[in-house]
């Protein structure tokens, strides 16, 4: 492949976005390095979003490089954006979601890397975090410190399964790599419906050791009440009971998919797996307990696999002794 002559496509999946979309759609269109296509997939959306997606593309005559489908059932979070990258042609796909922010050179940037780097499959970049108006959120449970210094990292895959921290808007991934070893994955109905495609680009790159983090702010995930992936930052509901113990179990059934699925392929990659589904196992039972020491006994057992904000919000769960609002 001439590196020099990266393709680069952009794929987006929406439902029911009209709030923000408009603004992402702009991030894309005015980024300093313009992608070559752009592929956006409605999974049925009830409100106004495929119109403003309709609109933009023709008020912009951007209809030779964007193309809007519009599924004719629907296929769900997983499913819509499986669909989406299956349509990309480019040589580089870079994820967008429908409410996110983006720097104007995010794709110069990354495309710059990827050029210089050939050997990585999927890169990230640093994100900050933002509310539904656009203004930082600062929370306990923040991503990783940016320093700027634009520096790569490699992240291994018990770096992902130790810290799910790398939402798609901040991914890009080499297509053809992607291709190769999702064929496989195109009949398995517990993968496309139930793994999200960020994190199983995350575990398949990081056990292949071609998952590369760059030290550089270029996106803002913003969070709000109809967040898919039922991110939050608000005290309040951080330290819900009831909604913790659901988000654990989803995030089983999820490593449960990985293992069902026969996701992983390396030694590396099957132990990291097996160790988070252990001690998310044991996490969800010491905060069924309701015993502060049960939390503290599992968060030192599990101490190389558990973050500290985790442990502090764990034990604050149980300390509030059954209020589940």
């Amino acid at each position: 492949m001439n590196t020099d002559m990266l393709k680069i496509s952009v794929c987006m999946a929406t439902y029911n976005g009209e709030k923000y979309i408009k603004e992402q759609l702009h991030c894309i269109l005015e980024q300093t390095l313009q992608p070559d296509e752009v592929i956006v997939c409605d999974d049925g959306s009830t409100d106004g979003t495929v119109e403003i997606i309709r609109e933009f593309i023709e008020d912009n005559n951007l209809g030779m490089h964007w193309k809007l489908k519009i599924n004719q059932t629907n296929k769900g979070y997983p499913g819509n954006f499986y669909f989406a990258m299956s349509h990309c042609t480019g040589d580089v796909v870079f994820l967008a979601d429908q409410d996110d922010i983006w720097k104007l050179d995010k794709l110069e940037k990354m495309t710059e890397q990827l050029k210089e780097h050939p050997d990585i499959k999927c890169l990230c970049c640093k994100f900050a975090l933002v509310d539904n108006e656009g203004d930082a959120i600062f929370t306990i449970m923040k991503p990783t410190q940016n320093h700027g210094t634009g520096k790569l990292r490699s992240v291994t895959v018990g770096d992902v399964f130790y810290k799910s921290e790398w939402p798609g808007m901040v991914l890009a991934y080499r297509n053809e790599w992607y291709q190769t070893w999702s064929r496989e994955l195109k009949n398995n109905q517990t993968v496309l419906q139930q793994i999200p495609h960020d994190f199983l680009l995350c575990a398949r790159a990081g056990e292949e050791r071609s998952f590369y983090q760059m030290d550089e702010e270029l996106a803002y995930h913003r969070r709000h009440e109809q967040n898919v992936g039922g991110e939050e930052y608000r005290l309040s509901k951080l330290l819900n009971k009831r909604r913790k113990l659901q988000e654990i179990e989803d995030y089983l059934h999820i490593l449960k998919a990985f293992s069902q699925g026969a996701v992983l392929r390396t030694e590396e990659g099957k132990r990291a797996l097996e160790d988070k589904q252990s001690s998310m196992q044991e996490r969800l039972a010491a905060l069924e307990s309701g015993k502060i020491g049960a939390v503290l006994s599992n968060a030192w057992r599990n101490r190389s696999r558990v973050r500290l904000a985790t442990v502090i919000c764990d034990v604050m769960i149980v300390k509030r002794k059954g209020r589940t609002n």
